[in-house]
């Protein structure tokens, strides 16, 4: 199983730099790394709709939350939450909920339940280094080593060599990721739709929420 360790030192290849015994030495390149992890993971999880991170849920509403206007129903958003994947009004995903509004803690429409697949960052599932597909673990290692190049390095050009690499690497995770997707899928709305959709959410917040992230 690969560990917190393994990513840090693989980081520290890129940039050339000696490897660590252990990630709690007390050299600037250990504490710039155990700084940065954190926040590199959680923003990698961030970038796409990854298939070992999803998580399906059935959302009751909150009875104690009254919209003033708008849709009726609010649904508070679990904290492992970091982006939505689709939402539907029925548990086997047949049918897209198409109106609903995602707000930053919570989702709102007019039915309840509703179905919610969505990207976790719950210790068990994205946060858990065991389920990273490898292209998943090569693009966190590189946009480790992208954003330590500097307090570590110095070195300006390696920082675009490694950047460069970081794009082909989150790149390369999300077309892999995307062949493990299960079928059939929501289809992406249309240009038209979406255009739609945003004046109706500058407007009276009607509008269609993103079902495929």
């Amino acid at each position: 199983m690969v560990s917190k360790l393994e990513i840090f030192n693989a980081a520290l290849d890129e940039l050339g730099h000696e490897i660590l015994s252990d990630t709690g030495e007390g050299n600037r390149a250990a504490q710039v790394l155990a700084r940065l992890y954190d926040k590199v993971v959680a923003d990698c999880l961030a970038e796409g709709s990854w298939n070992f991170a999803m998580e399906t849920i059935k959302a009751e509403s909150d009875t104690g939350v009254e919209p003033a206007f708008g849709f009726r129903q609010v649904f508070a958003k679990p904290s492992d939450w970091v982006r939505t994947f689709a939402v539907s009004e029925d548990e086997y995903f047949t049918y897209p909920l198409l109106h609903y509004y995602d707000d930053a803690n919570y989702w709102s429409a007019d039915n309840s339940p509703i179905y919610i697949r969505y990207v976790s960052n719950d210790t068990g599932l994205g946060l858990e280094m065991s389920r990273w597909p490898a292209a998943f673990r090569r693009f966190v290692e590189l946009e480790l080593a992208a954003r330590a190049c500097m307090p570590i390095t110095q070195n300006a050009s390696l920082r675009e060599d490694v950047e460069a690499a970081r794009d082909k690497a989150r790149k390369n995770a999300k077309s892999h990721d995307a062949m493990n997707e299960p079928q059939p899928r929501f289809p992406p709305p249309s240009p038209w739709t979406q255009a739609r959709a945003g004046r109706m959410a500058r407007g009276d917040r009607g509008s269609r929420g993103r079902l495929i992230g």
